[in-house]
């Protein structure tokens, strides 16, 4: 078994991970940094050069003292040394021991016995060797002592030699009293220069902050936003250039809606022409054979089974027209779709169900089906019936005798992609162009508005419709809508 923690660090650090980015992705957090890291570093330096200074300077003072003091020994020690005058010796070493620095101070003879000293227990004691020390660096008996020798010389000869411990504490003291003003200093520094980057910040990010806005208020389609300027420097000019930018594309924006107003009701007035040559075109048929059915209905000597003709010809338009009305009314009064979360196959299965009902399809067409496991979408039931059952009819009016339908529903990404696949005839590629637009039919009894109202439902429901067609081969069209999102 192994031991969990308590506490986890693990959100911590990656809270902190993403925090600290996110802190040196603005302008003004990189200049506080970076200038109060620049006056640190300075102020840095120039505390450790001060305080190495200072102690070169203090430890060679404290050098040249103690050898001249080392040389007064010498000087008052050197007949006392030759009589071997204990007690001048002592008094010599006392009257140095009283000195402030000095931490020790003793006088051995030439045998290297210690004749006087003011550390008790060592009169008497043998020093050993002398042993040779370099003028730049004396010998140091532990951090806090400086060890001066000077030997006692008559006529060149050696009699002895002097020993001189120079504490080191007040020196010791200066120094760290001189660091810990450096680091007072340096942090005010700190203090000061972050102070500073701050206020200098404020200054440069002021008119950034407010570009930012204002660039967020034209791409959120608010024309209007301009920035405020207030300083003369690039800021400034940054300024004033984006609120000419915001004043040419507000110009350009309303030229633009204004050729699109015009270009709309262009195509409008297109439009309806169109529209209205292709109704006349649509109804002129079928009113010329009313007209002559009428007229000779009207003619009494017309035989019964040519009336009996005549009134399935005038039954016959009649219904023609009103399925040209019907269509049409539908295609330009579209009702607002009511979308819904549904699960689209069991639409699909209504209306194969539907479909297989007519006598004409019943026998010799087969259908495939292909479903995902989840084939909930966003739709209106009603006008995507309408678009599937439109789709179908129109894919099984294209097989020739005995034929198979494929209705594949397919989950791609957020989307469910709905295709219907026929293995009939196929469109011809000099037609592709034409299928689409209103009254356009290759069929005796078709009208050519049921593709134009499948696009406009489709277009309602956020899709598109794609028909990909091979001749002699079939047609496939898809289109996609939205996936339900149940989590």
């Amino acid at each position: 078994m192994t031991d969990t923690p308590l506490f986890s660090t693990a959100p911590m650090l990656g809270q902190q991970s993403r925090w600290v980015p996110r802190l040196f992705h603005t302008l003004r957090a990189r200049l506080i940094i970076s200038v109060a890291l620049v006056h640190v570093v300075l102020m840095g330096l120039f505390t450790w050069e001060a305080v190495e200074r200072q102690s070169h300077e203090l430890r060679q003072e404290m050098v040249n003292q103690g050898r001249s003091l080392a040389s007064l020994m010498v000087v008052a020690s050197t007949n006392a040394l030759l009589a071997e005058d204990l007690a001048s010796l002592a008094e010599v070493t006392r009257r140095v021991g009283e000195r402030e620095d000095v931490s020790y101070g003793e006088v051995v003879d030439v045998r290297g016995f210690v004749m006087a000293s003011t550390r008790e227990g060592r009169v008497g004691r043998q020093v050993g060797p002398v042993i040779e020390q370099n003028d730049q660096f004396p010998l140091a008996v532990d951090d806090r002592v400086l060890d001066l020798r000077e030997e006692v010389l008559i006529e060149n000869n050696r009699v002895g030699f002097v020993v001189l411990g120079l504490s080191t504490t007040n020196l010791e003291n200066a120094l760290t009293e001189t660091r810990n003003r450096g680091i007072q200093y340096t942090l005010l520094a700190l203090v000061i220069g972050s102070v500073a980057a701050w206020l200098l910040s404020l200054a440069v990010t002021r008119n950034l902050h407010e570009l930012t806005l204002a660039a967020k208020k034209i791409g959120g389609g608010d024309l209007d936003a301009r920035v405020n300027v207030r300083s003369q420097d690039e800021t400034g000019t940054l300024s004033r250039a984006f609120n000419l930018m915001a004043a040419s594309l507000q110009r350009s924006s309303r030229q633009m809606e204004q050729e699109h107003r015009k270009r709309t009701e262009a195509e409008r007035l297109a439009c309806v022409g169109e529209m209205a040559a292709s109704i006349a075109h649509e109804i002129r048929n079928p009113m010329v054979a009313l007209i002559n059915s009428v007229k000779l209905l009207g003619n009494a000597q017309l035989a019964a089974e040519d009336h009996t003709a005549v009134v399935d010809i005038v039954n016959t338009e009649s219904r023609r027209l009103q399925r040209i009305l019907d269509d049409f009314l539908m295609f330009s009064r579209l009702p607002a779709p009511r979308l819904e979360d549904g699960d689209l196959k069991l639409l699909v299965e209504q209306t194969i169900g539907l479909i297989s009902q007519d006598p004409r399809y019943a026998d010799g067409i087969r259908f495939e089906r292909r479903y995902e496991e989840d084939n909930r979408c966003r739709f209106d039931p009603d006008l995507m019936r309408q678009v599937l059952l439109n789709l179908m009819l129109n894919a099984l009016q294209a097989i020739t005798g005995e034929g198979k339908l494929i209705i594949r529903l397919q989950r791609t990404g957020d989307r469910l992609n709905v295709s219907i696949v026929d293995n009939g005839r196929g469109i011809p590629a000099d037609l592709m162009s034409e299928i689409s637009k209103p009254f356009f039919t290759s069929r005796k009894e078709g009208t050519g508005l049921g593709l134009p109202v499948v696009q406009r439902i489709l277009a309602q429901h956020g899709a598109v419709l794609s028909i990909t067609s091979r001749e002699g081969s079939g047609t496939e069209v898809a289109f996609d809508l939205e996936v339900t999102n149940d989590g």
